[in-house]
Order: C-alpha cells, then sequence, then structure tokens
C-alpha cells in the first residue's frame, strides 16, 4: 500500500519530468520544418517571413523598410524584441522562433498562478500541464508567429482581472494587457470585451457591485489604447490603414449576409476546414470537456460559484474567440491559438469534477441533463461518424452524417444513464482515465512529428542562398521566409497588400520565389508570362506538401519591363529608389 509521502513524491517525480519534456518539446531541433499536419494554409510556409521580415532587414541590409511591406506597422513591440534578438544571436529561424518558446514557456506559468489564485493547486497543475502537451498548440509554440505572444497578453489579462479583488489597479491592469495583445495581433480585439463581460457576470452570479471594477478595466484599456495610437498608430496611420483595410476587406469581414452564413456553417460543421471539425479532430477530449463544462454553467448557476468568477472569464475569453472565427472569412488553425488557454482551463475544470459532473448530467431526470447528453452526444458523434467515414466533404453527407448521429446519440445516452443508475460501472476513475488518454493522444502526435521531422525548408534556404548573387532583390509570397538569413532584399508580392503592381519594374527584382500548382499566385502568370518560362527557373523544391519554384529574371526582360514602366510613367515610390541605392539592393 503506497503511504502518503510516497505518493507526494511520485507525483513530485511526474510533474517535474512533465514539465521538463515540455520544455525540452519546445526547443528541440527549432531549426525543422513546421508540422504542416496543422493546417490546411500555406501560411505556415510563409508567415514566418512576413512578421520578422523587417527586423532581419535591419540586421541585414542595415535598413528596416526596403519596399512596401512593413509587418513592424502592425506589431511594433515583437519587431523590437525580434530586432534585439537578431542583433544578439544573429538571423535565422531557431532564434526567431526561440522568441515565441520563451512567450509559451511564460505564458504557462502566468496560467499555473491564475488558475492557482482562482481553483487551488490541483486544477493550476494539471491544467498547466495539460496546455503545455496539447499539441496543437504546442506545435504552434516553436514557431515564429504573433499569436504566441499575443496569447501571453491575454494570459496576463486574465491574472491580472483573477487579482482584481485586491485593488482596482489590477482591473486597470487587466484592460491594459488586454491592449497590448491587440497590438501584437489586431485579431485579439475579440478580448476586448472578455474583462468586462466577465466582471457583470460574476457580478451577478455573486450578487455584488461590479461598477467600479468594470470601469477601472475600461479607464486602463482606454489609457492604454491612447497611448498606442499617440506614440505608434498616428504616426503611421496611412500604412496601418492600408494594411488593414486589406486584412479587414479581403480576409475578415463577410461581404454579406449569405457569406456570413456560409461561414458560421463551415465554422460549425465542415469536417475539413472548420473551427469545431479541426477542434474535434486534434483535440476531441479537450474541446468535448470544454462544451460540457460550457453547458453545465449555462444550466447551473452553481457551477459558476467556485473560481471567484474565474468561470465567467474563461467562458467568455472561449466564446468570444470561437466566435470571431465562425464568423470571419478567413480563419487558418493558427488563428485559435489564443483561444487554446481557455479551453484547455475549462476542459481541466470539467477533468477534476468528472465523476460529480457526470452524476449531475447523466442521472437526473431534469429537461436540461436530457438535453444536455443529446447535444454533446450527438455533436461528438457526428464529427467521430465524419472523419471515420473518411469521405470527401460534401454537405448532403453532412446532413445524412446528422440524421444518424443524433438518434444514436438518444440511444447511447438512454444507455449510459441506465449503467450509471444501476450501478454498472464506476466513475472513480474517470480523471485519472481522461489524463491519460490526453497524454497518450498529445505523445503519439508529437512522437510522429519528431519521428518523421524534416528539414527541407533550411535546406531550400541554403541552396537558394548559395545561387542567389551578391546585392540580389527576390520577390514572391514565400521569398521573406526563404530568404529569412540570407544578405539579399526580398520583398512581399501580394496585390492590394503590397509591392504591387509592377513590382520587377520599380524594384529591379532579379529573382522571383512563388508556389506552384493551385497556391501559385496567378498574377506572376498574367502580368509576367514571358518570365514563368521552364528556361529561367533555376530551382524547384518540395518543402513539406508545396512546391516551390525560384524563376531567375533576366536582364534583358528585366530592361523590358523597366521601359514598360516609363512608358506607362506609373510612380516610382521612395522605397524603391533605397531597394536600388540602399545596402542590399541592385
Amino acid at each position: 500500500m503506497m503511504t502518503d509521502r510516497s505518493r507526494r513524491i511520485l507525483v513530485a517525480v511526474l510533474i517535474v519530468s512533465a514539465v521538463a519534456l515540455a520544455v525540452w518539446a519546445r526547443v528541440v531541433a527549432l531549426d525543422a520544418d513546421p508540422d504542416f499536419r496543422l493546417c490546411w494554409s500555406s501560411g505556415l510556409l510563409t508567415d514566418e517571413g512576413f512578421y520578422t521580415h523587417n527586423a532581419r532587414n535591419a540586421i541585414l541590409l542595415g535598413h528596416a523598410r526596403t519596399n512596401e511591406f512593413n509587418n513592424m506597422v502592425l506589431s511594433p513591440l515583437v519587431h523590437a524584441v525580434q530586432a534585439a534578438v537578431f542583433r544578439l544571436f544573429g538571423v535565422g529561424y531557431p532564434q526567431a522562433r526561440a522568441i515565441s518558446v520563451v512567450c509559451s514557456l511564460l505564458t504557462l506559468i502566468v496560467m499555473f498562478a491564475a488558475l492557482r489564485r482562482a481553483f487551488g493547486e490541483r486544477v493550476a497543475w494539471l491544467g498547466t500541464l495539460v496546455l503545455a502537451w496539447e499539441h496543437a498548440y504546442l506545435m504552434y509554440n516553436r514557431m515564429a508567429l504573433l499569436e504566441t505572444p499575443a496569447t501571453l497578453f491575454l494570459a496576463l489579462a486574465f491574472y491580472a482581472w483573477v487579482r482584481r479583488g485586491e485593488g482596482l489597479a489590477w482591473s486597470a491592469l487587466a484592460g491594459v494587457m488586454t491592449i497590448t495583445a491587440c497590438s501584437i495581433k489586431s485579431l485579439c480585439a475579440f478580448f476586448i470585451p472578455a474583462p468586462l463581460l466577465a466582471s457583470w457576470w460574476s457580478g451577478r452570479t455573486h450578487k455584488r457591485d461590479t461598477r467600479w471594477e468594470i470601469a477601472a478595466t475600461a479607464g486602463g484599456m482606454l489609457i492604454a489604447g491612447l497611448l498606442y495610437a499617440i506614440v505608434w498608430l498616428l504616426p503611421h496611420w496611412r500604412e496601418y490603414r492600408h494594411m488593414s483595410d486589406f486584412y479587414l476587406t479581403y480576409q475578415i469581414m463577410p461581404r454579406n449576409l449569405f457569406e456570413a452564413y456560409a461561414d458560421v456553417r463551415r465554422a460549425v460543421l465542415n469536417y475539413q476546414y472548420g473551427l469545431m471539425g479541426y477542434l474535434f479532430a486534434h483535440m476531441p477530449v479537450t474541446i468535448f470537456l470544454a462544451l460540457t463544462t460550457t453547458l453545465l454553467a449555462i444550466f447551473r448557476r452553481e457551477e459558476r460559484r467556485s473560481g471567484n468568477g474565474a468561470v465567467e472569464f474563461l467562458l467568455v475569453w472561449m466564446w468570444l474567440g470561437v466566435a470571431l472565427l465562425a464568423f470571419i472569412r478567413y480563419a487558418p488553425s493558427r488563428y485559435y491559438v489564443p483561444i487554446y488557454p481557455a479551453i484547455v482551463a475549462l476542459a481541466v475544470i470539467g477533468v477534476v469534477r468528472l465523476p460529480e459532473i457526470t452524476r449531475m448530467v447523466w442521472r437526473p431526470r431534469e429537461w436540461w441533463a436530457h438535453l444536455l447528453r443529446t447535444l454533446m452526444l450527438g455533436y461528438a458523434l457526428y464529427f467521430g461518424l465524419a472523419f471515420a467515414l473518411g469521405a470527401p466533404f460534401a454537405w448532403s453527407l453532412v446532413y445524412l452524417t446528422l440524421a444518424i448521429a443524433f438518434p444514436l446519440a438518444l440511444v447511447l445516452q438512454w444507455i449510459v444513464h441506465r449503467l450509471l443508475a444501476t450501478g454498472g460501472f464506476s466513475l472513480r476513475w474517470a480523471p485519472a482515465a481522461a489524463l491519460v488518454v490526453l497524454a497518450g493522444w498529445n505523445a503519439w502526435y508529437f512522437a510522429g512529428w519528431y519521428g518523421n521531422r524534416q528539414y527541407s525548408l533550411k535546406n531550400l534556404a541554403q541552396k537558394l542562398e548559395r545561387i542567389l548573387p551578391q546585392h540580389a532583390v527576390v520577390a514572391g509570397n514565400c521569398a521573406p521566409g526563404v530568404c529569412l538569413d540570407a544578405p539579399v532584399s526580398a520583398m512581399l508580392v501580394i496585390p492590394r497588400l503590397a509591392n504591387y503592381p509592377a513590382p520587377i519594374e520599380r524594384y529591379g527584382v532579379t529573382h522571383v520565389v512563388m508556389l506552384d500548382g493551385i497556391q501559385g499566385e496567378y498574377w506572376w502568370q498574367r502580368d509576367y508570362p514571358e518570365l514563368l518560362r521552364r528556361r529561367n527557373r533555376v530551382m524547384r523544391e518540395w518543402v513539406g506538401p508545396y512546391a516551390i519554384s525560384v524563376y531567375r529574371v533576366p536582364g534583358w526582360l528585366r530592361e523590358a519591363y523597366r521601359w514598360r514602366l516609363n512608358s506607362h510613367r506609373l510612380p516610382v515610390h521612395d522605397s524603391a529608389r533605397l531597394i536600388r541605392g540602399g545596402k542590399g539592393g541592385s
């Protein structure tokens, strides 16, 4: 029989081992390819280059601004950190990704502190460890993207809000941290109402006046927002507005009500590209438990009384993010990172109280229990059947699967209800079983990536650096990424966003890097048909599932395009002259 002391020693060893492995999983093979299984979007290949563009320019070329795309305008804090890291440790993928690694580890520490204050040691440890190993979160913590640094400040806002009872300064700090997160990743704007709504909701739950608390939080947001606007946004307003308009118009906002309905339907039911389909495919136990906790908290006020309002905060955090991601037109899986801490925390609350919750939900005969059982089982069975069938996505198949899932859920919930009511099986080991399944699932996924990891992006960058001449100017949507540590001018080309039209004429582009196939940019074919000939292609390599081709712009062709530019009298921007005359230009 194991004594209490032996049990505590065993638990301590398991926690230390899990923490050490979580740190190792974030730092090992940082120069390897991203896990392309995580997302259908080519953003895993391109966006790291976008977000590090100005910082690498500042170190390698001597100028942060070398063309019309400047992500530093959208994320000045991350740019400043990147520039400092590159100056100290050199430019490269490991250095850039290390920033996200550090931010993710700090996020775990902050979430532990917040959960411990709200729910105690058990929820804090379990929540931190599950978040550390949730592979859909972990693998993005290893990438030089903006979501992980922004999530750190969302966690800080949650921590400050949990301590709001110690003084209004903590409420104000929650507002400041919220705006700081938005200054890193504007997508985090969904979080702005979270501290305010959580204060109002928790005030109703606990029957206390929260008006001053809400006012202090709103005041913190206002002060931080004004400071950010005066110091940064106003001096860069034209450029900021141009870039923001592109993202809002062409990626975020639906163009009409029908498109908004289609976006929501895809998010809820599409099992290939949908929000919920992705969550059920990558974290089925976690999202199921988070949804169960959500419905239980809605139906029973008693479930919200614990945690001093933290349950309400987590619910608002998760569902505001889910609502935004369901509504917008373009929502790749890296956008889900800022809501993972809330999802995991709600799931762990469910794990800790799993026997009690199961007795409340599965045994009673109240109408809400029947509805809860049917909704949860039916929705989970729908995705389970969809993934099991493995058929190409079609809405007719969706409706057929739904028609099967919910009647089957009615039968299954009755069977489980009867087994629990008659003592058919014990719930004592339910939390441990759920944690074992979570650990096994995520360990299997990470081991699959680690055992088959590749370095094709690194190899392509090394080959390209050997091929490119000195003072080369490289253009394309993945050019900033593959040329991250090469001392050449690289630029992003996207219509209506940056360096378009006429990038070759205006900037003296010497090489074009582009994705082949359906991912390729059609405007290259339309505007430069003479360029994309087989005789001009100097390299074609596969990076993960993507084929990347590199084309050389012959001198005669470059002169012909320049003549076309002059004949049309298109304006030549100052940034173009900087490219050709400054460091790294041609």
